[in-house]
Order: C-alpha cells, then sequence, then structure tokens
C-alpha cells in the first residue's frame, strides 16, 4: 500500500485548523442554524479540495472521489453534537490545543475523524490513485438524535456497496446492539399537598396535611424534579429536587439521612434550605448510556435518597418503583430483561431524563439489547417490564441490532489494513453496546477511530483528540479508501 505519513504530515496544520474551525461551530444536535453551518463549511473544505460535492436539501451531503462505476464504497461521518453538559476545564466549543491534544465537543465524536476521513480522501487524490471504485464521504446531521433527517438523505442517495463508519473502535464492529427509547408518562395527583383537585382554586398553603415524619412531625412532597436533558445517550450528571416541607421544620433530620447516605455511598449530593423547601442537587458522571456503568448517574443517585423520606404517598409509589425496578442496576435485571450474548454483553438500561412535580411524572430511558436479539422480539418484552409503572409508554425512536457477516471480502479487507498498521495479527472482529450510522445503512460497519485501551471520553467533559491520534486516524482510513476502492 501507499505510504501517506509525509502527505499527511504535510497537512497537519491545515487539518488542526480545520477541525478548530469545526469544533468551534456549536453544531448541537437540534440546533439546524449551527449544524448547516458546520455541514455547508465540510462541504466547502471538500469543493476546495477538488471533490465533488453536493448539498442534499439540507439533510446531510456527499464528498465524491473518483468515476468508477463498479459500485461505490461509502465513509458515513456526522457533523451533529451531543449537548455540552458541565463539568468543563476547557472550553466546550473553542477547539483549545493544550499538551498535544484538541478540547471541544465533538473532538473525537464525530468531527475529529470526519476530518480524518476528509483529509485522507485528499491523501489518496493527492497520491496520485486512480480508484476502480467511486468513493463518497456521507455526511449526516442528526446521529446525536432521533434519526428523522438521515431517512430522507437516503431516499435522495444511493447507498453505496459497503460502507465504514469511522465513530466507534478498531479494529473492526461487526455487531452493535439495538436500541429503544421509552417515555413514561403518569399524572401524579396528591390527595392533599398541592390543593384540592375538584377546587383547584384553593391556595396550596392551606393544604399540608401529609402523612407526617414520625420522628419530626413533618409532611413532605416533591414540588420540582428534574435531571438530564435532550439527549438520552448520556448518563446524566445533573439532577435537582425541590422538597416542600410543612408542619415543624424537617430539615435538620433531611440532613442527618442525607450526611449518612453520603458517607455510605460516596455519591456527591448537596443540600440547601430556604424556609418551607429544600434544595437537593446530585451530581453524577457523564458517560455514553452504551456504557452507563461506567458513569454515575445523578438520577439515580437523588432517587435513591428520596425513596428513604416519608414523601406523599403517590409520590412515593413512583420513586420506590424506581428504587426497586432501576436503582443502581444499568442491566435490566431488576426488571426481568435478563439478555446477553458473547460479542456485545448485557443489556443496558440507562435513565435519562426525568420530571416530576405535584401534577405529572415523565421519565425516559435509554435501552441498548444484545445484538442477537431482535427488535421485534425484544420490544414486547421492555414494554411489560414497565408495566408496573402504570403510566403511558411511547417508544420514541427504535434501531434493529446490527451482525454483519465476518467472512465478507470489506470486513476482511478492513481487518487486514489494521492488523498491518497496528502489528496485531491476532485482532478480530469485535462487537458493542453503542450505535453507529452503520444501522441506518444496510451494508455498513464501524471501523475506529478509537484503538484498543484507549478511555472512552465521547460525551464527556473534557472530550479531546490526540493530535498523534488524529494523524494516525488519517493513515489507516487512507489506506483502507485505497484497498477498499480496488475490491
Amino acid at each position: 500500500m501507499t505510504d501517506y505519513k509525509s502527505a499527511i504530515e504535510a497537512n497537519k496544520d491545515t487539518m488542526l485548523q480545520s477541525l478548530q474551525k469545526l469544533i468551534q461551530i456549536p453544531s448541537v444536535t437540534g440546533r439546524q442554524k449551527d449544524v448547516l453551518y458546520a455541514l455547508n463549511t465540510f462541504l466547502e473544505w471538500g469543493r476546495e479540495m477538488g471533490f465533488d460535492v453536493k448539498n442534499y436539501d439540507d439533510l446531510g451531503g456527499i464528498i465524491e472521489f473518483g468515476e468508477g462505476n463498479k459500485k461505490t464504497i461509502g465513509i458515513i461521518v456526522h457533523l451533529d453534537v451531543v449537548p455540552e453538559g458541565t463539568g468543563w476545564n476547557y472550553p466546550p466549543f473553542e477547539g483549545k490545543i493544550q499538551d498535544g491534544k484538541i478540547y471541544g465537543r465533538g473532538a473525537i465524536d464525530d468531527k475529529g475523524p470526519a476530518i480524518s476521513a476528509l483529509y485522507a480522501l485528499k491523501a489518496v487524490k493527492d497520491a496520485g490513485i486512480t480508484p476502480k471504485n467511486k468513493v463518497q464521504l456521507i455526511i449526516g446531521l442528526d446521529e446525536e438524535s432521533i434519526w428523522n433527517t438521515t431517512p430522507k438523505l437516503l431516499k435522495k442517495i444511493k447507498e453505496p456497496d459497503f460502507s465504514f463508519v469511522p465513530d466507534s473502535v478498531f479494529p473492526i464492529v461487526c455487531a452493535e446492539k439495538g436500541l429503544i427509547w421509552l417515555e413514561l408518562k403518569r399524572s401524579v395527583a396528591p390527595d392533599s399537598i398541592f390543593g384540592n383537585k375538584h377546587n383547584p382554586s384553593i391556595d396550596v398553603t392551606d393544604k399540608m396535611d401529609v402523612s407526617h415524619d414520625s420522628k419530626n412531625n413533618a409532611s413532605i412532597c416533591i414540588k420540582h424534579l428534574h435531571g438530564g436533558g435532550d439527549s438520552l445517550n448520556i448518563v446524566p450528571d445533573l439532577c435537582e429536587a425541590v422538597l416542600e416541607i410543612s408542619g415543624s421544620d424537617g430539615s435538620p433530620d433531611i440532613q442527618e439521612q442525607l450526611s449518612a447516605y453520603v458517607k455510605e455511598t460516596n455519591y456527591d449530593i448537596e443540600l440547601s434550605h430556604n424556609k418551607s423547601e429544600i434544595k437537593l442537587i446530585s451530581h453524577g458522571k457523564a458517560a455514553h448510556a452504551f456504557n452507563c456503568q461506567e458513569g454515575q448517574n445523578a438520577i439515580s443517585q437523588l432517587i435513591l435518597f428520596l425513596s428513604q423520606l416519608n414523601i406523599d404517598e403517590q409520590q412515593k409509589q413512583l420513586i420506590e418503583l424506581y428504587a426497586e425496578k432501576l436503582g443502581r442496576d444499568c442491566t435490566g435485571q431488576n426488571l426481568g430483561l435478563h439478555f446477553e450474548d458473547r460479542l456485545t454483553g448485557k443489556m443496558t438500561v440507562c435513565p435519562g431524563f426525568i420530571a416530576m412535580d405535584n401534577a405529572s411524572f415523565t421519565l425516559k430511558i435509554d435501552i441498548r439489547f444484545p445484538a442477537s436479539e431482535s427488535l421485534d422480539a425484544i420490544r414486547p418484552k421492555v414494554e411489560s417490564a414497565f408495566e408496573d409503572f402504570d403510566a403511558d409508554l411511547t417508544i420514541l425512536d427504535s434501531l434493529e441490532s446490527l451482525h454483519f457477516p465476518e467472512d465478507d471480502p470489506h470486513i476482511q479487507a478492513l481487518l487486514n489494513v489494521y492488523q498491518d498498521f497496528s502489528g496485531d495479527r491476532e485482532a478480530r472482529p469485535i462487537g458493542m453496546g453503542g450505535t453507529t450510522f452503520a444501522k441506518a445503512f444496510q451494508r455498513a460497519v464501524a471501523f475506529g477511530p478509537s484503538f484498543p485501551g484507549m478511555a472512552k471520553i465521547e460525551h464527556q467533559p473534557d472530550e479531546y483528540i490526540a493530535i498523534d491520534h488524529l494523524l494516525k486516524c488519517t493513515d489507516i482510513y487512507a489506506q483502507a479508501i485505497e484497498v477498499l476502492a480496488a475490491l
């Protein structure tokens, strides 16, 4: 294969500047103006490199190389990113370079790999290679949310004969878990906390006659509870609750209970007191939802504490259900969802959003099921597992699992590229719990960008890509393009 190292090194400064500029565009999924700005900026770079480019009605775009008509090879990237979240030491939309790393939201997921793919395509072109097959760099815009735009894009383009997605790990991912995003909604009507439901004009402060705490003769209700955000594929790192106390001041007792709970669990929960209200703030650790066991779910931390308090009966039923069925477990065991396979492991169940007040309860959950299970088979089992919540259940989004044949010649070609590059002759295709754009296509798999043993930093504060990693990815993707374009 061609040696691309010198060509990539020559373009290093321009590549880094391009990635910095791309990170500086806050293209958070759903912010259409910023997402489209990122798309058109990216397409313009492709045009300046001499490639054919096209924006498909703001649904996505293609950068195309080669006139080959035997078949088409695709590289699928996305330019939308998850919300920045909290806890950053570096500005999330600056692209700051520090200690050989570029920091920013999207640096590794997926703007860094998108830049690698673009400059890999340039390296192949500049090497004078004429591909037997056409190569298309396909740019999606809604990977981090519900896939509404991508299906429309796929109706306008002809899907490549084979594609790889630089949005996962090496050596090559042939199996991906399926996905279900579900929402539970139900009304909450405490009989005596927030006014008579038959006469809402009655002042709530006159209706505080609830079951009293036996220790301090105080009544507790959840006035407001909120945690998580718009993107369900992140372990939430913040959840807040406001408790309303009537009767004698119950805050000293709650403070004692919280202190004991924090000492036992090492969870980070703070308490503040203002007249008849107590505010609790739970701080967790963000992670990708498919690796939820590596994060700390701020919602679950707070719910488990609230389940110890003598809260209004109807509210407490839901709190205790959450604690029992979800709690600290993120494998679905407590829900009776016992599913696991060799390539992709156990099912994961990650609560990603909660909202509760005196009138309603909403809970949204990210579920990943093993690749050996089908969506049609797993969906009724998931719906049955949540029946005890007695809530309206809506499937917000769902994706079939993926299992690509390991003996496919394209798979073997990519595996050989990785083995030659890394020197690891024992490397074999793997499975994972994450979801990539490979699921949106009929013949696609994930290929990099993370090497085995690398920290999982996508969707977390201080997301970054090391500069030498960026260059290595560009090299390996250039080799992959050369090999696949010749098959």
